[in-house]
Order: C-alpha cells, then sequence, then structure tokens
C-alpha cells in the first residue's frame, strides 16, 4: 500500500513537472516576441517624455506670467480642462503562477498612495484581490485588460478614464532582464519624466522655441503622447511578466526535481526493504521444508 501511493506522488510530481515546462517554453515564446519591440520603443517614448516634460513646464511658466502680469485667475493649463487632481494607476494581471513581479509592483502602488489623496485605478483581477486584502478601504476604479494580445481598443476605457486628471502615475514592472524586473512608478501626464530617475536627482528643464504655437504643441502631446505612453506602460508590464514567470517556473522545476529525487531514493529504498523481505520469507521457506 505504502509502494502504490509512493508511485502516484511520484507521478503527481512528474506531472507538475511537465507543467512547470510547458509555462516557462511558452512565456520565454512570448517575451521574444515582445522584448525587441518593448525596449526599442521604451528608449523613443523616454526621450519624447522628456520633451513632454519640458513643453509642459513651459507652458505652466507662460501661464504664470500671464495671471502676474493680468491679475487673472482664469488662464488654464492645456488645451483640455484638467480636473487638478492625481490618479494612481495600477497594472497587474488577471491570473496568477507571474513570479513576484505582481506582488512587489504591489506593495509600491500601496505604499505611494498611502502617502497621498491620489485617486486610484486598479487593473487587473490580481490587483484587485491584493487590494481588497489590505486594510485601505479608499474607493477605486476597477478594469480588465486581456494578460496577452493586447490592441489599444483593449485600452481605451482606462485612457478615457485617467485623461482628465492633471496627474497620472502608473505603476508596473518593467523588464530589466531575464533575472530582473523592477517594480516602477511612471508619470504619463508631463509632470514629470517617463523615465524613472534616481531619488533627489534634479529634473533638468531644457527652454524650445515653440512652432505653430506652445498651445497646439502641448495639445499634440496631451492628446496623442499621453495614449502612447500608457500603451508601452501596459507592454512594459506584459513584457516584465513574463520574464518574472520564467525565473518563477525555473525555480519550481529546481524544486520539484530535488523533491523527486527524494521520492525516488525513497522508492528504491522501499524496493530493497521488500526484496529483502521476500528473501528472508523464501529462505524461512527453504529452511521449514528442510526441516
Amino acid at each position: 500500500m505504502q509502494s502504490h501511493k509512493l508511485k502516484q506522488e511520484i507521478e503527481t510530481v512528474e506531472s507538475f513537472r511537465f507543467l512547470a515546462q510547458a509555462y516557462e517554453e511558452i512565456s520565454v515564446i512570448k517575451m521574444q516576441g515582445v522584448r525587441s519591440l518593448v525596449l526599442k520603443t521604451r528608449d523613443f517614448l523616454e526621450g519624447i517624455s522628456d520633451v513632454f516634460y519640458d513643453v509642459k513646464s513651459s507652458y505652466k511658466q507662460q501661464i504664470a506670467l500671464l495671471m502676474k502680469k493680468k491679475q487673472s485667475s482664469e488662464a488654464g493649463l492645456g488645451f483640455a480642462r484638467k480636473n487638478g487632481k492625481s490618479i494612481a494607476v495600477l497594472l497587474s494581471a488577471n491570473t496568477k503562477l507571474y513570479g513576484d513581479i505582481v506582488p512587489r509592483t504591489f506593495s509600491l502602488f500601496i505604499e505611494t498612495i498611502a502617502k497621498g489623496e491620489s485617486d486610484i485605478c486598479i487593473v487587473g483581477k490580481l490587483g484587485r484581490e491584493l487590494y481588497k486584502e489590505t486594510e485601505t478601504k479608499r474607493p477605486y476604479t476597477y478594469f480588465e485588460i486581456p494578460d496577452t494580445k493586447i490592441i489599444f481598443d483593449d485600452l481605451k476605457p482606462v485612457v478615457a478614464q485617467i485623461f482628465p486628471y492633471e496627474e497620472v502615475t502608473v505603476f508596473y514592472g518593467k523588464f530589466v532582464n531575464v533575472i530582473n524586473q523592477t517594480p516602477t512608478a511612471a508619470s504619463i501626464s508631463g509632470e514629470k519624466t517617463f523615465a524613472t530617475q534616481e531619488e533627489g536627482q534634479p529634473q533638468v528643464e531644457t527652454r524650445f522655441l515653440f512652432e505653430p504655437t506652445l498651445e497646439k504643441v502641448l495639445q499634440f502631446f496631451e492628446s496623442q503622447i499621453f495614449s502612447a505612453l500608457f500603451k508601452q506602460s501596459v507592454h512594459e508590464s506584459q513584457l516584465a511578466r513574463h520574464a518574472s514567470r520564467i525565473r518563477a517556473m525555473e525555480s519550481a522545476l529546481e524544486n520539484i526535481h530535488d523533491h523527486l529525487q527524494g521520492l525516488q531514493a525513497q522508492e528504491k529504498k522501499l524496493k530493497r526493504l521488500l526484496l529483502g523481505k521476500k528473501q528472508n520469507d523464501a529462505l524461512a521457506g527453504i529452511s521449514l521444508w528442510g526441516g
């Protein structure tokens, strides 16, 4: 009976090994499919984000001068009227087995929103589950987008929700390499640059001459670049999750290998004990027959 249970456990562990290998191989294929595009687009959009920050800073300075000269409080910021509030957007996932990148990103998200009064937007079932387990009871807006094969139509409801906010910070996992993925908070509204800066590092401003006008340039950035930065954040999160899953499956396969070796050693030991018992029974039978 003990031998039968041991055999069943070995078969179960073998099944887990095949499952982990399948998850790992699928994640490798998906990661290879998006890594090159994400990394190339990252460099481009980080540069564009620097310009977005400079454009918005220039417009703020222009409005400040106008208000000082005219003593007017009617001047607005941006071509679209913003609501003057900030929002924190968490990009998580709908399924599990993505390693530790989603929980670590969530920890950064919770730590940040605890320091301020920003509105909250959560994307993904896993993020919503983690949020419900915390003591934070602030209201939030929830959206679901696919974990893979994401198109811009999937993002439109989220973009429409967060676009009116003056400051939008997106929390997501950022791919460094297959071993390392970093929880990241990035501004996509021009308040800061999209690239993560070191703590305490001053924001460098560049002055521009604008053609045709500063307002029209800002209009383009607030309508087009805002959406592009959010889309990039989603794809960054997707790439980081694939890499994190590969690492998690590698770790799982190592544990499965060690556990399987232990079970196989027990099985061999049990077989030797059963063989020894049969031999002893056989010798005892011969002795009785000889007697």
